[in-house]
């Protein structure tokens, strides 16, 4: 008999023929990659996040200065050190700053007496200022009186009284004369002058020319008071009114601008004090700060533990021996030696879907790649952070056997979805609708094809779960 297989070498046509009919005996069906037969099968959603393993419970090192910037370091624990609590972690170049609060101390000191002093002048001010201002205004009030008394009465009387003194003066020269010559009338009628006689002729001669001499002294004194010394007088108290009035308009400028300038004065200056005891409060607040020391027993670490990562770039290069520690930074981060960990991943926004709270799933780290343990996300963060990631919490379940510290990566899987049985196609036989929905294309017994809307369900990366719109069995077409 001859070999089936001998027959392929006669004509195609034969062999094609031969070919149809050995796939009908063992049920062979064609390959066609573009169908695909919906078949249930079991199906699961698997979100891998890259975690680190965290303490729950930790303390920031940092420095926080109000007024001092100078932090220079002169000797500092190691990164991973176990220590004490109280154990001093960095020490600090203080001495400028102590130079610093002495030097202040003494200003403070002599500026409390100098606001004393100036205290006492500007209350002695606020006494003395109403009383001068009235001083300066009774003056003018009462130099403007005399200059207005001179013109009406001091000036006129004045000028009266030197007229008479001159009348005084000549009349007293003519009753000087006229004695005398009643006296040489009398005496010449005896022909004969005695001793006593001589005697009250000469005297009266005496007086006549004694009266002649203040007549003239008198005359000239009037014409000097009427030409030079009146009006120097009237001109003195014009003069004096005038300085009266300009010293008045001054004073009552100048001496409550003095007032104020003397009040500001005291203001700054109890201002400036006041600013140095703050200043002193703060350095000193700052002097303490440079007493850097551990809070608790634990591990020390470089750098911070911020939304769920552990970073020590930023403060590795300054963290050695004379070095500058930045303020407001956190510069070391003290791990309790009884904290327990936990696994904190940033997880992107397309993975939100894979991961919910409660979710569980197992997790690996390098050391041990092929010992997994189980997890589950035990918070999530409602909101992204600056980056865009949202914080994510995962519990572990470690064994014994397998210790872990802090900074420790770890790569978690969580499977929201797991199904034994589900009818599960391909992502790329989905087709978009005008309504939002999803549709494929069911293939027909005639062998055509007809659009069928279904109902997604769960999904992954590569296929979805239809719950409705199609069948087993049913065969769907790209």
């Amino acid at each position: 008999m001859e070999h089936p297989l001998s027959l392929l070498q006669t004509t195609p046509t034969q062999g094609m023929r031969y070919f149809l009919f050995l796939m009908t005996i063992f049920s062979i069906q064609p390959i066609d990659a573009e169908t695909y037969t919906v078949e249930p099968k079991p199906f699961k959603v698997e979100t891998t996040l890259d975690a680190v393993f965290l303490p729950t419970e930790f303390a920031s090192i940092r420095i926080d200065p109000e007024e001092w910037t100078d932090f220079t370091i002169t000797s500092l624990v190691s990164h991973g050190t176990q220590v004490k609590k109280g154990s001093r972690l960095i020490d600090i170049d203080s001495r400028t700053l102590d130079e610093e609060i002495a030097s202040l101390e003494k200003s403070i000191e002599l500026g409390a007496l100098n606001l004393a002093k100036a205290q006492q002048q500007l209350e002695q001010l606020k006494i003395t200022t109403p009383l001068s201002l009235e001083k300066h205004a009774r003056h003018e009030r009462e130099t403007n009186e005399n200059l207005e008394h001179h013109l009406a009465t001091g000036q006129p009387l004045q000028i009266e009284n030197i007229k008479r003194n001159v009348t005084r003066a000549e009349f007293y020269l003519a009753s000087q004369q006229e004695e005398l010559e009643q006296l040489l009338k009398m005496y010449e009628e005896d022909d004969k002058t005695e001793e006593t006689e001589e005697m009250i002729l000469k005297r009266a001669r005496y007086y006549v020319d004694r009266a002649k001499f203040g007549l003239e002294s008198a005359r000239q004194e009037a014409e000097w008071e009427l030409k030079t010394h009146v009006p120097r007088q009237l001109e003195s108290k014009k003069l004096a009114a005038k300085n009266a009035r300009i010293a008045n308009t001054a004073a009552q400028k100048e001496l409550p601008r003095d007032l104020q300038i003397k009040q500001q004065e005291t203001d700054k200056a109890a201002k400036d004090h006041q600013e140095n005891i703050d200043k002193l409060a703060k350095l000193k607040s700052d002097r303490a700060m440079m007493d850097i020391v551990s809070p608790a027993d634990g591990t020390v670490y470089y750098g911070e533990i911020k939304h769920g990562a552990w970073s020590a770039g930023a403060v590795e290069k300054i963290l050695l021996e004379g070095g500058k520690l930045r303020a407001h930074t956190t510069l070391m981060t003290i791990i309790p030696s009884n904290a327990s960990l936990k696994l904190y991943a940033l997880a992107a926004e397309e993975k939100l879907a894979g991961i919910s709270h409660g979710a569980n799933g197992y997790a690996t780290i390098k050391q041990h790649p092929h010992k997994s343990f189980p997890v589950s996300i035990s918070g999530l963060a409602r909101y992204p952070s600056a980056k865009g990631k949202f914080l994510t919490t995962i519990e572990p379940a470690l064994p014994e056997e397998m210790p872990v510290v802090t900074g420790i990566k770890a790569n978690v899987t969580i499977i929201t979805h797991s199904m034994d049985q589900a009818l599960v196609i391909p992502l790329d036989y989905l087709e978009n609708t005008d309504d939002g929905g999803y549709c494929v294309k069911v293939k027909l017994a005639d062998g055509k094809t007809d659009k069928r809307k279904v109902f997604v369900g769960a999904s992954n990366e590569k296929s979805a779960v239809i719950t409705q719109g199609l069948e087993k069995s049913q065969v769907i077409v790209k």
